[in-house]
């Protein structure tokens, strides 16, 4: 027991001294430097975020050191092959060992990450890892317990299969920490050069803070391969990282500090939905645009809890901030039952990668709105401010709902369509009217913005990619569900 406790403090040890060496030089020494590299253009890292993730460490390395105790037993058992002497059966076989280790633990992970992302696994354990938006050095290993077991388990079954040096295992071990850290580091350091075949197999800084920020896609860890195979590759990452490369003098907005704001005003919507309203002092909380979202800290019998909401107020157009939350979990059962006008949270300013910018200038445009319940909410933003900015474009909505009482903006929304000639809502009503390929055909020249389930995004999906549109015309908001703690040890 001695052992193990000197053997974990010691990986913790050194883990965090790894981790905030390479944040002290590439988060505070060159961050001026390297501001064109950040690949989040604001700063969401804080010290209450980075202390969350400290805990987080601590707790992942004592998974990682209670599956090396599980290791040794079955190696004294004879279960396992595991040798010391380098070399043994010939360098041929270490540098293959290598190679197999790194394939094997790539396609374990991808898989691992998938399963981990299923909404009902989603919330009770990868969700911790994902409360970090912003990542940076601290985020790498900032693991629920049962993820970190999870994710070195594979190790096992091939121990079984095959012999397996220390020194092979110290290497895949080196190359998964600097990978890690790499991947985590919130800015790309990569060069271009990564851009083109061969090495635009990696996996890059770009992608994989982009997971962080859209959930569904990405989830590769050294190679892009089984992205790309199975189609889960985010569309817009090569994109991004070549437009980090050509940034030139860009702020980065210090995001990091979480800002009070007070309730003005709260409004039932529907039986189960609650708008709530806000007017901050802070001027830079109207810097929005329309379709983004806040992030929000509420206290709740004595919990911390930290949510996004998309925000469906419109910039330009409102001089207030609001949220319209449907009845789910903690933090939306309190806006709903609980708070009262004058009550404060705290918030980031607004942030998100699904937006819409409207252009005056544009002559006429088509936009196909397709939202699912409470993902009304960002897309009625966009709407109101396409109709106020770019008043010659055409808007559609196609707005499902499973029943009429739950309809969020309902009445709204009938009187826009009938004051704005240029915006038509269909409203789809479960065992009434459905989405169809041919309304989604008539519209096959239509910039697409989706909101909903993952259900409606991947059946929506699979309709646009039968009619062959271009994936630079199809926008989705990607959001999940906040972590729900395993009675509350974890």
């Amino acid at each position: 027991m001695q052992d193990f406790i000197k053997s974990y403090f010691g990986a913790l040890s050194s883990s965090l001294l790894l981790m905030g060496a390479v944040y002290f030089v590439v988060w505070y020494l060159f961050a001026h430097r390297l501001k064109n590299r950040k690949i989040q253009l604001s700063k969401r890292v804080g010290w209450a975020q980075i202390k969350d993730e400290i805990i987080n460490t601590a707790i992942s390395i004592l998974g990682n050191s209670l599956l090396i105790l599980v290791i040794f037993y079955l190696r004294d058992q004879g279960d396992i092959q595991i040798y010391t002497e380098t070399g043994k059966f010939g360098w041929g076989y270490e540098v293959v060992t290598v190679l197999v280790l790194v394939l094997v633990s790539d396609a374990w992970f991808y898989w691992a990450h998938r399963f981990m992302h299923h909404p009902s696994v989603y919330k009770y354990v990868h969700a911790l890892h994902h409360q970090s938006l912003d990542v940076n050095p601290f985020t790498s290993n900032s693991f629920h317990l049962v993820e970190a077991i999870l994710l070195t388990l594979w190790i096992i079954p091939l121990m079984m299969l095959m012999p397996i040096s220390a020194t092979a295992l110290g290497v895949v071990q080196a190359l998964g920490a600097f990978n890690n850290l790499k991947s985590h580091l919130g800015y790309e350091l990569y060069p271009q050069l990564v851009a083109v075949p061969p090495f635009n197999a990696l996996v890059t800084a770009t992608n994989h803070s982009l997971h962080h920020t859209q959930y569904n896609g990405n989830y590769g860890l050294f190679f892009r391969f089984w992205d790309i195979v199975c189609g889960t590759e985010l569309k817009n990452t090569p994109t991004l990282f070549g437009d980090i490369h050509n940034r030139k003098d860009i702020e980065i907005i210090d995001n990091s500090i979480y800002r009070t704001l007070q309730i003005d005003r709260l409004e039932k919507e529907t039986i189960d939905t609650i708008s709530v309203y806000f007017k901050p002092n802070d001027r830079q909380f109207y810097q929005y645009l329309a379709g983004q979202y806040l992030t929000i800290r509420v206290k709740i019998k004595g919990k911390t809890l930290t949510r996004c909401f998309s925000l469906s107020s419109s910039p330009q157009i409102d001089d207030f901030l609001r949220i319209t939350v449907r009845l789910k979990g903690d933090v939306s059962h309190y806006f709903f039952n609980d708070a009262k006008v004058g009550d404060t949270i705290t918030a980031l300013y607004p942030v998100g990668d699904f937006y819409l910018k409207a252009n005056p200038d544009i002559q006429s445009k088509t936009y196909a709105m397709i939202a699912g319940g409470s993902g009304i909410t960002p897309i009625y933003a966009m709407i109101r401010h396409l109709i106020n900015f770019e008043p010659q474009s055409k808007i559609i909505l196609f707005y499902a709902n499973r029943v009429a009482d739950n309809i969020i903006f309902d009445k709204m929304l009938v009187e826009l369509a009938n004051s704005h000639p240029q915006f038509e809502y269909v409203s789809l009503l479960a065992g009434q009217k459905r989405l169809t390929a041919d309304d989604l055909r008539a519209y096959s020249g239509a910039e697409f913005y989706l909101c909903g389930s993952d259900s409606l995004k991947t059946s929506v999906l699979v309709e646009l990619k039968k009619l062959k549109i271009d994936s630079q015309n199809i926008h989705l908001e990607h959001y999940a569900d906040g972590y729900v703690p395993w009675f509350g040890l974890f």
